[in-house]
């Protein structure tokens, strides 16, 4: 029998989840029996971005964090799990029986199992639930149950920090996830090709299409590397590593780190263990040039990963391969074709070495497995910085100025390189804005801002005054109430506050006194974030209160209704030695005594 065949001795049961007849199911083909484990995941938890502990991101990340720690299997020799199996046996014989032939309906069914799959850690449990199920159920009667518990939803009311899979329906749906991969059916490989493209089930339904390893099951992977994002992006990865099969390794590297912003460091490093990137790195005619592109990211991640993070239990990803041979290659390729990709990598190869020799040359490193490697690769690094300092610098302008997918990666590392040729570029970018459209865009002003600071650009200080005038209404944010709570995630004021306090910030670092006004103005908008950054930006623009509308502002800000302000007027009145203020400060000791000592270090300054 084909294995993307069904063979059928009774109807093929339905794929949606409008299952509520009584039991009955066509047989299908089984996968072989093999030891059972939970998703196969590295137990190094990477740090991530922010955004990805935002709703609707959080409790996504918060599983799939809990799934990479490891866990301490479950023994399953102990009496106390014995007796749970031996019960679980029992009462699944029973319930498949009558749903085979006691006309036990599919929905009564699925009410039955989920209070029985209520066990514990999932993780520690998968490697002897899953056993027992299958050996109770081989010939598929449960398959209608399972597809309609996959089918539930997660509970939509969990704390911040709480893992779906750590509740009962939770629970339930990802075993019925890791079943279906037991059963050989076109059908039930589409619906896991579904779940595979939601973070909420990808961790589990990918696992399961590669336990079936059949036409459609593969099938049904690639067009989930299309369509997937975010943790899904990173659990398809994750798939076609763990079936490391030739055939799919440039659509693997070619997709792998478009959107997972934030998560590139899961993808890259199954992309730098499975693939041959040196292949790749070394580019050339037979080589589409969107691969040796692609695999220099992929190396710059992984050694970004390594050059800042620590981990003394394991062995970094990076040492995995033959690192000087991915060196070498990295640089041949980049000779031949220079490109900003390549002279991030080179650049970050050399940071990573850097770090590296300093703990050897300290003696704290004495791993030969990461010595001799660092060792090896010494010898070219002169020849790679020269390079950087020549072609290098100018494929990083290039993309600067050019592709919007360099800018991030280019602008950091020309930055690191304290390059004042990038000056011109984000000067220009900066005049080119006419809307503030995104939190992304404001955030890379921000970026911005910070990079030609320190490059000690001044000009920067114009182009922001101009910038803020241009497409920020202070006047009109300045008339709204001032609130006392942070901006909700989602409000559309928040990409302008960003910018905003990005201006402040790069007209306090320069000190210069002609933004002293737009400060001023700053300190009486309605959002707290650039209330607080303009006070602090007084402290140097403006530091001994000579000019009196600093002096009144600080007073108005003593009765502010966020914390952070008030406690930075404080702070600013005791440095302005301002009597005046005094009363303001008893006033405000009696009102608001959570201030008290912010509000007492200002008086004892002030008497």
């Amino acid at each position: 029998m084909s294995d993307t065949s069904l063979e059928q001795t009774e109807p093929t049961p339905p794929i949606e989840n409008q299952s509520s007849e009584q039991g009955g199911f066509g047989v299908v083909e089984v996968t072989e029996t093999a030891a059972v484990s939970a998703p196969v995941l590295p137990t190094t938890v990477t740090p991530v971005p922010p955004a990805a502990f935002k709703q609707p991101n959080r409790t996504r990340t918060v599983e799939h964090l809990a799934a990479r720690r490891s866990v301490t299997p479950l023994n399953a020799e102990a009496p106390e799990i014995k007796q749970r199996l031996s019960d679980l046996r029992a009462e699944l014989t029973t319930l498949v029986t009558d749903l085979r032939w006691g006309g036990y309906s599919v929905q009564s069914t699925v009410e039955q199992l989920i209070p029985m799959l209520d066990v514990d850690s999932l993780q520690q449990w998968i490697p002897v639930l899953i056993p027992t199920i299958l050996e109770i159920d081989r010939a598929g009667n449960l398959v209608p149950a399972w597809l309609k518990l996959v089918g539930e939803d997660d509970p939509d009311d969990l704390p911040a920090d709480a893992n779906p899979a750590d509740t009962t329906i939770g629970r339930a749906r990802r075993v019925a996830m890791l079943m279906l991969g037991y059963y050989k059916s076109p059908e039930l490989s589409i619906v896991l090709g579904k779940l595979a493209t939601d973070p909420s089930s990808s961790l589990y339904a990918t696992q399961s299409l590669v336990k079936q390893g059949t036409v459609a099951a593969l099938q049904a992977l690639v067009s989930a590397l299309k369509e997937a994002r975010g943790w899904a992006k990173v659990d398809v990865i994750d798939a076609f590593a763990t079936l490391n099969q030739a055939r799919f390794y440039e659509i693997m590297l070619a997709s792998g780190l478009d959107n997972v912003a934030g998560l590139e460091s899961y993808v890259a490093a199954p992309l730098y263990r499975t693939l041959p990137l040196e292949t790749y790195l070394r580019g050339g005619t037979t080589i589409v040039p969107r691969l040796s592109q692609q695999a220099a990211l992929v190396f710059a991640q992984v050694l970004q990963e390594h050059t800042h993070s620590t981990n003394n239990t394991t062995l970094p990803v990076v040492f995995e391969r033959d690192l000087p041979i991915m060196a070498a290659t990295l640089f041949e390729g980049a000779k031949q074709s220079p490109d900003w990709r390549n002279a991030v990598a080179l650049h970050r190869l050399g940071l990573f070495l850097g770090r590296y020799w300093g703990d050897i040359s300290r003696g704290t490193q004495q791993d030969p497995r990461i010595t001799l490697p660092v060792y090896a690769c010494l010898p070219m690094m002169p020849d790679i910085e020269r390079w950087i300092n020549g072609p290098g610098r100018n494929a990083l302008l290039e993309g600067l100025a050019n592709e919007e997918e360099a800018f991030g990666p280019c602008l950091k590392v020309l930055k690191e390189l304290h390059e004042t040729r990038a000056s011109a570029v984000l000067l220009a970018r900066l005049d080119s804005v006419t809307a503030i459209t995104d939190r992304e865009q404001a955030v890379r002003l921000g970026q911005i801002c910070d990079t030609l600071v320190q490059l000690g650009e001044y000009r920067v200080v114009g182009a922001m005054l101009q910038l803020v005038n241009r497409v920020i209404p202070v006047n009109a944010r300045a008339a709204r109430a001032r609130r006392a709570d942070n901006l909700p995630a989602s409000d559309p004021d928040i990409p302008a506050s960003i910018v905003y306090a990005a201006a402040i910030r790069t007209c306090a670092q320069f000190n210069d006194r002609d933004a002293l006004e737009l400060v001023i103005h700053a300190a009486r908008d309605f959002d707290p974030y650039v209330r607080t950054q303009a006070l602090e930006a007084l402290k140097s623009l403006d530091p001994l209160g000579e000019d009196p509308r600093s002096r009144t502002v600080v007073r108005e800000s003593l009765n502010d209704p966020r914390d952070t302000v008030v406690r930075v007027a404080c702070q600013l009145a005791a440095q302005y030695r301002d009597i005046e203020s005094v009363p303001w400060l008893e006033r405000l000791a009696e009102t608001r005594p959570e201030l008290g000592p912010s509000v007492q270090d200002a008086l004892r300054q002030l008497r």
